[in-house]
């Protein structure tokens, strides 16, 4: 068995990695170094499946959202190493899209152009771009990298006609904070939608889903803060936010503990009772193992490992 493999196998060994790379992260971060290769990397990719992709993003907002399109100034947060779906929002009628990164996601410049030159046959796409189709050369797009999404919007009241994210408030240091500042940057009938992704994006891999609840608090926070691996916030604490938020909206399912797929997001109620069942198992064969945290958590909300947020602030 390789030093890698040791590593994977053993819990402990694996969690002291993810002490000192955090620790490494955050020396790195310190001297303004934001790269990362982290997150949905196009490079890796046939230009085909990055056009799905982008569509199938893009359609997801807009399906989720109830909305036909999007108008007006729109903030996307986490955008990776592509601005495809800001080009998708600002086609379909954004005056301006807002990208917002933490960190700095490293690019291949080829993959990048002939995305960007694939968009630009579009009806409507080439007059986006001001020169040959490329990041900088979009009309329209403001990109603010290394501008985490706790500092975007604290502040902002008001000016946003909505919010959009995939894949990121897990990461966030404080995702419920962060939603407050978010609701307030709303405009008076704006809309936000996140997909969210509660697994541990890899970090135990081998071992059983919900291993990553079984590290105490005191060992998983400098494991994961400066790296911004998932911070552990679960379907009940969104759940409490959009009820004391004063938007209008909903909380929907889109993965269960244990299932490789995803699922069409629907209401905890709506899902199908045998899928459910099988991840309700998944959690009670880990239960007695699970960090004081989330011994009080019931059997369904464990099971639940994706939401979809949409939420709407009322027009008046």
């Amino acid at each position: 068995m390789n030093l890698k493999h040791l590593v994977r196998h053993s819990l402990w060994l694996t969690c002291f990695y993810y002490l000192i790379d955090d620790w490494r992260t955050a020396r790195r971060l310190a001297r303004g170094r934001l790269e990362t290769r982290s997150g949905k990397r196009h490079d890796a990719l046939a230009l085909d499946q990055s056009l799905a992709y982008i569509d199938r993003v893009h359609g997801d907002y807009c399906c989720y959202g109830g909305l036909a399109r999007f108008e007006g100034s729109i903030v996307e947060i986490g955008p990776g190493d592509n601005f495809g779906v800001a080009l998708c929002l600002l086609a379909g009628g954004a005056a301006e899209v807002h990208a917002i990164d933490r960190y700095v996601p490293e690019r291949d410049e080829v993959a990048q152009r002939r995305i960007y030159e694939a968009l630009a046959r579009r009806p409507g796409f080439a007059a986006l771009f001001d020169g040959p189709p490329g990041e900088r050369t979009i009309r329209g797009l403001h990109y603010h990298p290394g501008t985490p999404a706790e500092r975007f919007f604290h502040g902002a009241t008001g000016r946003f006609d909505a919010i959009v994210s995939r894949a990121v408030l897990e990461h966030l240091y404080d995702p419920l904070a962060a939603l407050d500042d978010m609701a307030r940057a709303l405009k008076p009938g704006g809309t936000m939608v996140h997909r969210i992704d509660l697994r541990d994006h890899g970090m135990f891999a081998g071992h059983h889903p919900l291993t990553f609840l079984t590290i105490p608090a005191w060992l998983y926070r400098p494991m994961t803060r400066a790296s911004g691996r998932p911070n552990r916030v679960l379907m009940p604490a969104y759940r409490s936010w959009l009820a004391r938020s004063g938007l209008d909206g909903s909380l929907r399912i889109s993965r269960l503990a244990g299932l490789a797929d995803e699922i069409e997001p629907v209401a905890i109620e709506a899902l199908d009772p045998a899928l459910l069942g099988r991840a309700v198992d998944q959690v009670r064969t880990i239960r007695t193992r699970l960090a004081e945290a989330f011994g009080t958590f019931d059997d369904e909300s464990l099971a639940v490992s994706g939401v979809v947020l949409v939420a709407r602030k009322p027009s008046h």
